[in-house]
């Protein structure tokens, strides 16, 4: 067992939990809209996964067969296309749904502050579930490989898969740390896309969300089977310096209206 990969597990579970409250804890502090409104958008990014989620497990399997007869890439081509417009369109009409009506109905005002709060409760949820994922790896790296605390099983499938955990390196695990903060930049981004669509009454907001949000996911599935990890994260990184850009130029269009 390499005692630097541990520490590197732990690092990253850290750091997905505490960035994601620091910015919300900024959030409060700097613009004054309370965490009600962070854990607003956690509460409904859970909401919309746990309608999403089964139907992706009951849905990817049947149509990856059936794609098959189209070719060899037909199925992960289509698996991928899939895959992110459906994440596209569960999240971003959650969010466009949750601002126009509970949101409106509840007085709680859609400014620009709200919806940057909205975004980091949605991607910090998000980054907190995947942080108690990588503490379940942790714990399954150290009892896989500390040799002699788990029997192991003659399969040789199995013992393939844990000689492949028994090789991590710490360059194996920080770039999942690296996907999470790029995430919730386009959580936030997303986000303030949606506000937009709600305020200005522009559906062309929301459905810029939903492709831009179809094309960074079904771009993630596609890559990183195709080209590896790091070449699909800094794909992510491109989609996430967009996302940056668009939080700057939203934010000061936003502001301009409200002192208008």
């Amino acid at each position: 067992m390499d005692s630097l990969v541990v520490a590197t597990f732990a690092v990253v579970a850290l750091l997905e939990i505490a960035v994601p409250l620091t910015l919300g804890y900024w959030i409060v502090r700097r613009f004054g809209v309370p965490w009600r409104v962070f854990g607003l958008g956690a509460l409904f990014f859970i909401v919309v996964q746990v309608i999403h989620t089964p139907l992706v497990l009951a849905t990817q399997v049947p149509l990856s067969r059936a794609l098959l007869p189209l070719g060899t890439a037909a199925p992960l081509v289509g698996l991928a296309l899939y895959l992110g417009l459906l994440a596209g369109l569960f999240e971003e009409v959650g969010r466009y749904l949750v601002y126009r009506y509970y949101f409106r109905r509840r007085d709680i005002p859609l400014t620009r502050e709200v919806g940057l709060q909205f975004g980091a409760g949605w991607g910090g949820v998000e980054s907190i579930i995947v942080a108690l994922l990588v503490i379940s790896s942790m714990i399954t790296y150290i009892a896989l490989a500390s040799n002699g605390v788990v029997p192991l099983p003659d399969d040789p499938a199995v013992m393939a898969q844990i000689e492949t955990l028994r090789s991590l390196t710490p360059l194996d695990i920080l770039p999942g740390l690296a996907e999470r903060m790029m995430t919730i930049t386009l959580h936030v981004a997303w986000s303030l896309m949606v506000l937009a669509a709600v305020v200005y009454e522009r559906k062309a907001f929301l459905i810029l969300a939903i492709l831009w949000h179809a094309a960074v996911d079904a771009a993630a599935v596609y890559l990183v089977q195709t080209q590896g990890v790091l070449v699909t994260e800094a794909v992510i990184f491109i989609f996430a310096i967009a996302g940056l850009a668009y939080i700057f130029a939203q934010w000061r269009r936003m502001g301009e209206r409200s002192t208008s």
